[in-house]
């Protein structure tokens, strides 16, 4: 929801809008989120033993539907402490604490015990990071080597800033999103309009009967999309296509 102005979620209730997220992994259809790709109990065991073994575990972000969790195991990271509001309007200090990291699309709740990771729910995808808070050392090479021993097992996307690996359950895809919610609705991919700008995009892009590439996508995802916008995502560009899109059906 970050791409839409305050103004173009409340008119057009955009937050109940159904659509596919976190790289296919989940749907959210007619109300309801439902988990299409999920780690299983050995992923992540074979996970954390890799990123153990790199000395990465804590550059990692595990992401269930709903929230974000990081792992810290030496208690020296900067964060902020939760707090529950009362009918009183008094505010009780909460067990949870929050990370405080580089990106800002996320608030990760902190998990002092590993095991932890076990009880939080379904974990669809994982991002390592190269420097994940302000006073870590920055370690391209460190990714390189994770990547390469991961690759065989679990789908990885490097986005176009190269400063992470994103890694999702194998089969993870937006075109099995896009399938989905086809049949639920039975629209024909053909009648679909997508709209993408980085490699994870391409075949979601090559797939629908209307595609658009934003200003400044990566080369794979200008080829293949039938229509080129002259914005970025930093001008709102996805957030007007789809705004424009649906204020037309509604003339």
């Amino acid at each position: 929801m970050k791409m839409f102005t305050q103004t173009q979620i409340q008119n057009f209730n955009l937050e109940k809008m159904d659509g596919i997220y976190s790289h296919g992994a989940y749907a959210y259809l007619k109300g309801y989120k439902t988990i299409l790709r999920k780690f299983s109990f050995f992923d992540l065991e074979l996970i954390l033993y890799a990123l153990s073994a790199h000395n990465v575990l804590e550059n990692a972000v595990f992401l269930t539907v709903d929230s974000a969790y990081v792992i810290n195991t030496n208690g020296g990271i900067q964060h902020e402490d939760a707090y529950i509001d009362t009918d009183d309007e008094l505010k009780i200090k909460s067990s949870i604490k929050y990370a405080k990291i580089n990106n800002k699309d996320y608030t990760p709740i902190i998990l002092n015990n590993i095991k932890d990771l076990f009880t939080i729910g379904d974990i669809i995808s994982i991002e390592i990071y190269n420097q994940l808070y302000a006073d870590q050392d920055i370690n391209n090479d460190t990714l390189n080597g994770l990547h390469a021993e991961l690759d065989n097992y679990y789908k990885i996307y490097v986005p176009g800033s190269n400063n992470k690996l994103v890694l999702s359950p194998l089969n993870t895809s937006k075109i099995y999103g896009l399938n989905y919610i086809s049949k639920l609705y039975n629209i024909h991919v053909n009648e679909i309009l997508s709209i993408g700008n980085d490699t994870n995009d391409i075949e979601l892009l090559a797939s629908t009967g209307y595609s658009v590439a934003l200003k400044n996508s990566t080369y794979g995802a200008l080829k293949v999309a039938r229509c080129i916008c002259t914005h970025s995502n930093n001008q709102n560009a996805i957030a007007n296509i789809v705004y424009k899109t649906i204020k037309g059906k509604q003339i």
